[in-house]
């Protein structure tokens, strides 16, 4: 089954005194889930997260983090509290936790990364939660060299929750990148731009640069799986439109998918 998802990233920090509102926008437009980073939804409690969830029939799709985990200064919190989010997301009923790093340069730094990255997604899967890796742009520079390190490490517990708009402006086509993770990909992001320049200058699904006839061609291969498909705008001039755009453009194409 395709679900559509909305990444609460258009809404910018802080949010979590924006949920009922970005909730509510999100179940009018047709959403029937949300994915929200950690350091925004852990300002709440599960409690009150789960009410609100309920409240306007939606699902935490999957949660959040980030940050280079060879890094204590930068993701100290996030790595420490690996227990606390694992826990949150039982309280929810929540299968997905979505990782992206790995943004190092020095061969030595970016193993080191990748052993964690198989700790962590080994300690997930002993609770209950599939760790998916996020990509950027950066892993599909020179020539893949970041992606291709992490693919060889073939990391079993890890799944996927692909990029296509970062994929792509990385130089990675979408064929290429679905192939090749097919069957680990429970996730599914959709995101574009504006211009193919360096920086996070999206918009509205549907409206810039990026093709994504062949996710569609890919998608209707997989009928029968559970991905979530996620629509995400890291910012817009107006971000409840923003929400109802997406929304539309999603489910215009779900909806073609099952015709």
């Amino acid at each position: 089954m395709f679900r559509p998802a909305l990444q609460t990233i258009t809404w910018g920090d802080p949010q979590h005194h924006l949920f009922d509102h970005i909730f509510s926008h999100a179940a009018k437009a047709g959403f029937e889930g949300v994915e929200i980073g950690f350091r925004r939804l852990g300002q709440v409690s599960s409690d009150e997260a789960g009410d609100l969830l309920t409240r306007h029939g939606l699902h935490l799709s999957a949660c959040h983090v980030g940050g280079n985990l060879a890094d204590l200064a930068q993701a100290a919190d996030e790595r420490a509290g690996l227990d606390k989010v694992l826990s949150y997301l039982g309280a929810l009923e929540s299968r997905y936790l979505i990782y992206s790093g790995l943004n190092v340069d020095n061969d030595n730094a970016l193993d080191a990364e990748i052993d964690r990255l198989r700790a962590m997604a080994t300690h997930c899967a002993e609770n209950g939660v599939t760790l998916l890796y996020h990509n950027h742009d950066w892993e599909f520079r020179n020539a893949r060299h970041i992606w291709q390190r992490l693919h060889a490490a073939r990391i079993d517990p890890l799944g996927f929750a692909p990029d296509l708009g970062w994929a792509v402006k990385g130089g990675y086509g979408m064929v290429d990148l679905l192939d090749e993770i097919g069957a680990q990909v429970h996730v599914l992001h959709f995101k574009d731009f504006i211009t193919w320049e360096d920086g996070q200058n999206t918009c509205h699904l549907g409206e810039g640069v990026v093709d994504f006839a062949p996710a569609w061609e890919w998608l209707a291969a997989q009928r029968g799986r559970d991905i979530w498909i996620t629509a995400e705008q890291d910012n817009a001039e107006d971000n409840d439109r923003a929400c109802a755009a997406n929304a539309a453009w999603l489910k215009a194409h779900l909806t073609g998918l099952e015709a």
